[in-house]
């Protein structure tokens, strides 16, 4: 079975179903409540398991309530967890999460300082992978894992979603693969342009880059080329984790020998059925609803 260890951050989230998204203070009432597992990272584990992958997650959580959630969350889906770390006296990452009507979603997150600064990562935790997926959250994590991947030879995927400021140069040095989100490329690249800012991009990294752009699909560079691969038509009902799914799917492609190309395919796939489907992670599809999603769409 394909093996894909997932490093970064996990989360509980606590998502509130509203008609619209709040546009300024006062109160607000949700239609709905979900306390569900998040965070891209961990996410991506889900996905992998979900579509049929061996999965694993190297992170942290708080000794608190959460953290059991996150934990217990992550291992029910059959997230190999042996390298979650529980931190003392740390809070778990907790997220306010807010869907409205349409499926757009507002963030409200809250990350412990003390976790990543009190975690440790080990090359250890991603020998025999055959890929490893990355987030941004816990750049020391990231570094560890992205450069036991590039010693392995399997891609290293790196989940580039952050619009602050970080030291990214080893992260950029280390991974095979980097997958945008069009915010990150913008505030990375300086341009919103997407053609643009992956030129610009590949001029400080080696690897191969793409960036996802919602509504307007993915666009990709291949070899000196800007490709565009339009996105999936569907109703939106959430689309909470739709970047995380899409990124989780994209590893485990690759790790599966598939081309960038195809990868991307089967990736926008994965996001777009998610978008149809309520709740965040429990919207998540399994090998068996992507497949036939796929064979519905002509592929």
């Amino acid at each position: 079975m394909t093996r894909v260890v997932c490093v970064g951050l996990a989360v509980l989230d606590v998502v509130f179903e509203v008609p619209t998204l709040p546009s300024g203070p006062g109160k607000n009432f949700a239609r709905g409540l979900r306390h569900v597992g998040g965070g891209p990272a961990a996410n991506g584990a889900v996905t992998v398991a979900r579509l049929g992958g061996a999965a694993a997650f190297v992170g942290a959580v708080g000794d608190d309530v959460a953290g059991t959630r996150i934990a217990d969350d992550l291992r029910a889906e059959g997230v190999d967890t042996s390298n979650l770390e529980v931190v003392a006296g740390t809070t778990s990452p907790t997220s306010a999460v807010m869907v409205d009507a349409v499926g757009e979603r507002m963030i409200v997150n809250h990350l412990d300082p003390s976790l990543h600064a009190g975690a440790t990562a080990d090359a250890s935790a991603f020998v025999g992978a055959d890929a490893v997926l990355a987030d941004l959250r816990w750049p020391g994590g990231a570094r560890v894992g992205l450069e036991a991947a590039a010693a392995a030879g399997v891609p290293g995927v790196l989940d580039y979603d952050l619009t602050t400021p970080i030291d990214d140069t080893s992260l950029l040095a280390a991974a095979s693969h980097i997958a945008f989100a069009a915010p990150a490329l913008e505030a990375r690249s300086g341009t919103s342009d997407p053609t643009n800012g992956l030129v610009r991009m590949a001029e400080r990294t080696d690897a191969w880059i793409a960036v996802t752009v919602g509504a307007d699909g993915v666009y990709w560079l291949d070899d000196g080329t800007v490709h565009h691969l339009p996105a999936f038509a569907v109703e939106v009902v959430d689309t909470l984790g739709a970047g995380d799914v899409f990124h989780g799917a994209l590893a485990l492609a690759l790790a599966n020998g598939r081309t960038p190309a195809d990868a991307l395919h089967e990736a926008s796939a994965a996001a777009a059925l998610k978008c149809t489907r309520p709740g965040g992670r429990a919207g998540i599809p399994d090998a068996d609803a992507l497949a036939t999603f796929l064979t519905n769409r002509g592929r």
